[in-house]
This record gives structure tokens, sequence and C-alpha cells, in this order.
């Protein structure tokens, strides 16, 4: 592994006037894995933007020297350097949705991809692309490439994107968070393959994660990011074992840990202010019936926290879109506050409901600021008219939440997948909900700032009884804080019980299986409460 693949001196990166990057400087080796760590809207992702031929177009880079092979990145013919795109430079977005057309087949999209790098057989191209996607463990795989992305859930989403990437194999693969909406096990299989590219191809790959598990599972060395500037670098075992930065050994601490000791929140209304009665629903795959959900019945009490755990596309998401009404279920019902909720939902019924969704980004209208929408939301859902009142409120909420107020003025695809997610938290309780949902809503973000929003919402739950049903793929996670923990396979709720019991106790062999998976760390970082 001696050959640089990539070399890296002095970088440093501006959105428009604002500094992200300083100084930054590193080498990858041919077949190495390093992986990138550090708070949400540190410069991670941005490292990778600058490397990627593609830039967006307010992205300034500066550099000494940035060499890819025998590439000067920064000084050769664009038309070379585009080209790189694909089996030089492979990427894989922190957002699924950004690498496919939402309405066009996987299929379609992935002949395309191949053809246009000169790659596509026709004789071989399906057992491949089968083949691949069942060694990622994604079942009904003929299927599922005749199906849309607009079909599937956003970890669907994400492993078919990978498998799209390792398809093409480039020589160096930038990966922005790419396990960060995988459930554990997702997250092991994606791990075992990136070392099957790694050992098979001599693949080198950039690896940006929040998952400190994930990196000493698979990376070989390891740099953290603090401030914009390269603060530790070094190999995974050294950085992970005996971190020299204050800020590393911050980062570390902050890992949740399995909690057994039984529920978080001890005192809580016996209210019920959500009930679901053998709740179903039902899709159409070209015509064809799937049951994404099965006779779900659930009861939130006010200020409970109820955890939703289960594999990708097990029916999580889907569950709270019937209860925030963006769908209707096929048979049971939803009951809110006493009240059957119908497919058509009143202004009241929003500003006690409401959902933070998974992928933030897109759920901000890109042609408003985050303060504007913010502020639509106060003067809609509360009737606030005074626009003055409406900035004070939205500059408490800004810090409420841990990001700077100054935010409020910036578009959203100018802030991280993290700073979005923080700030979508902000615009659902701007208007006091009874009930929040949260779909995956910390699954961009690092584990320091995880742990800030999960002391946030314990913070708010206390102050204003609310209830919260939260959705993730991390069982350790939902383990940390939620009262009870409902576990979902292949839309059947397969056991439900109080969160220190099911992790002491689980009866279910699927959810024995989830607690093996959680946290890969290689037995470094896990522990008990």
């Amino acid at each position: 592994m001696s050959e640089t693949v990539l070399s890296i001196k002095n970088l440093s990166v501006n959105y428009g006037n604002q500094p992200i990057l300083q100084d930054v400087s590193f080498e990858v080796n041919r077949g190495e894995i390093i992986g990138i760590v550090g708070e949400s809207g540190c410069g991670k992702s941005t490292l990778l933007r600058a490397l990627f031929p593609k830039k967006p177009v307010n992205l300034n880079v500066s550099a000494d020297r940035i060499l890819f092979e025998d590439l000067d990145m920064l000084a050769g013919e664009k038309k070379q350097i585009e080209m790189l795109c694909g089996r030089g430079l492979g990427m894989i977005f922190q957002n699924p949705k950004a690498s496919f057309n939402p309405i066009r087949t996987y299929r379609s999209q992935f002949i395309e991809t191949l053809k246009s790098h000169g790659m596509y057989q026709k004789d071989t191209f399906e057992p491949l692309v089968l083949r691949t996607f069942e060694s990622m463990n994604l079942w009904g795989a003929r299927e599922l490439l005749d199906s849309c992305p607009y079909e599937m859930s956003g970890g669907m989403n994400q492993r078919i994107a990978i498998a799209l990437s390792i398809l093409l194999k480039p020589r160096l693969l930038l990966a922005d968070e790419p396990t960060s909406a995988l459930d554990g096990e997702s997250q092991e299989h994606v791990m075992k393959e990136l070392l099957g590219v790694r050992s098979h191809t001599n693949t080198s790959i950039l690896l940006v994660t929040h998952n400190i598990g994930l990196l000493a599972g698979i990376a070989d060395k390891v740099g953290v990011i603090y401030e914009g500037k390269l603060a530790e670098w070094g190999p995974v075992s050294k950085v992970l074992k005996a971190p020299e930065h204050p800020y590393t050994k911050a980062l570390l601490e902050a890992v949740p840990k399995v909690r057994t000791a039984g529920h978080i929140i001890k005192e809580r209304s016996s209210e019920s202010i959500l009930k679901l009665q053998e709740v179903s629903k039902e899709y159409k795959r070209r015509k064809i019936p799937f049951l994404a959900l099965s006779q779900i019945g659930l009861e939130v009490k006010a200020g409970e926290i109820l955890g939703v755990v289960g594999e990708s596309g097990s029916g999580k998401s889907t569950l709270l879109s019937m209860i925030a009404g963006l769908c209707s279920p096929t048979d049971g019902s939803v009951i809110f506050k006493n009240k059957i909720m119908k497919k058509r939902r009143d202004r009241a019924d929003f500003g006690k409901l409401q959902m933070v969704f998974q992928n933030a980004s897109e759920s901000f209208d890109p042609r408003y600021t985050i303060g504007q929408t913010i502020g639509k939301a106060i003067k809609n859902l509360c009737d606030v008219k005074d626009k003055e009142d409406r900035d004070k409120r939205i500059h408490t909420l800004m810090k409420r939440v841990g990001l700077s107020p100054e935010l409020a003025d910036r578009y959203p695809f100018e802030l991280s997948g993290g700073q979005c997610q923080r700030a979508a938290i902000a615009r659902a309780i701007s208007v006091g909900p009874e009930l929040l949902l949260c779909d995956e809503i910390t699954s961009a973000l690092d584990v320091s700032t995880q742990n800030g929003i999960i002391e946030l919402l314990k913070g708010l739950i206390k102050e204003t009884g609310m209830a919260v049903i939260f959705v993730s793929h991390d069982l350790v996670l939902v383990s940390s804080f939620c009262d009870t923990i409902m576990v979902l396979c292949k839309g059947e709720c397969v056991e439900a019980a109080a969160a220190g019991d099911l992790i002491k106790n689980p009866s279910q062999d699927y959810t024995k299986k989830l607690l093996r998976t959680a946290r890969m760390d290689g037995g470094i970082l896990i522990g008990t409460d």
C-alpha cells in the first residue's frame, strides 16, 4: 500500500465568503480506507465535495496541491478531470435520492450509468446486479431492480446507491455518510462489501461518517476535523483507544451506551394522546399488492417516548406518515386526542402534531431561508402576525437546538445535513406540538450533536408534557432514552415492551439479532449503563 492515490496539501474551502476548511493536509494510499469524523457542520461533507470533479457553484477551493494519482486536480484540463467521475472517483452521497431520478426504474438508471462508463454487457448485467444486491442483504433483488426510487425508504435507496457505486469499481471511493440511514445489520453487510471491494480491486476509500463503531471495524486511519481543521490524524486503533485532542476524547465519551436500567421518564400522564387500532397499509407496485404495515396497534400517553426500531424497509417511516396524515391507512383507525383522524387534517391538528423528516433538507423550500420557513410556521399555526415577535422566537429556537442564530439567514443548501435536521426540529417545536414524530432525525448527526438533540427532546418533554414517537434503526440510541420500544419486522410488530425489559430479555429472535448487530465497533466502545 505504498502507492499514493490522493495527495492533499493545505486545502482550504469556502462557501462564498464563508470559510469552512483551513489548511487540511493528508494522503490516501492505494487500498487504504480513511475515516473522517467530526461534529455536524465541521466540513466533513465539504471535504468530499471539494475533491469531487462536479462541485457546487459557490464552493471555492484553494490548495498548494491536490493530486489524484498523477493528475493535478487544480490545474488539469476540465474535461480530463470530469472524466474521472464514476470509475476514477466514485461518490456515495449522504442523501441517496441525489443519486437517482425518482420516477425511473433502478434497472434503466443502472444500465444508463454502466453504459456511460463502457461497462454494460447485456448478458451479464442482471446476474451481476442481482448478485451485488443479495450480497448487501437486498432480497427480492429482481423486483427491486424494476422498482422506482420514490417507492423505497431512505435506507433502501441508500443501499441501492451503494450497490451502484460498487459496480463501477472506482479507484477512489468518496463515501459521505453511506450508512447513516441503515440499520445495524445492513451496516454490517455494507461494511463487508466495502472491505470486499478493497480486497478484490484495491480500491481506496475516503469515508465520512459519524459512526465511531463503523470506523473501528473498517478504517485503517482516521482524521478528526474540528473547527475546520484536521485536529487529529493517525491509525484508527491509536486514535480511538488513546486520543490526544480534547475534542476527540469528548466525541468518544458521547457515544450512546445500551441502557438496561428501565424507564427514563418515570412520571407521565395516564392520559392517552394517540391510539392506533389494527392499522394496516397496502401499496401497489406495478399493480401487485404490497403490505407495508399489518394490523399495528399501539397507545402513546402524554409525556411518553416511544421508540420504534427495525431494519430499513420494515415500515417505520410508513407508520409515521399515517399518523401525520401524509397517507391514509388501508384498514384500521388513527385516533389522536380521542378524535378519529381523517385523511384531510385541519390547521389545529397540524399545530398539535408535528413531524421531523428523515431527509430534513428536502422538507425545506429551497427558495426561502431557514428563518423565513420557521417564521411561516409560527405565523400560520400560532397566529403571530408581528414580524419582530417572530424574529425573537426564531432567534431563541435556533439557540435552543444548538444552532447559531445567524444561520437563520442561510438557505437550506448552505447548511450541512446535521444543521438542516436541527433547523427542522426548531421549526417543529416552534408551534408547541403535543405529539412530535421523529423519523431518523439523528441519523446524519455526529454522536455529540446527537446527544445534544436527545437531551433537548428530554428537556422539552419535561417542560411541556409533549409525547414523542422516535423512529430509528439504532437500537442502542433508542434504548438510551425511550420509555418503551416497539420492534417492526416486515410491516409487523414482533415485540413491544418497556425499554429496559426489552433490552435485558428480548423474547423474539429478530430482536436478539438487532441487539447483536447494534453498534458495530469491534468490541471497543459498546457498553451499558
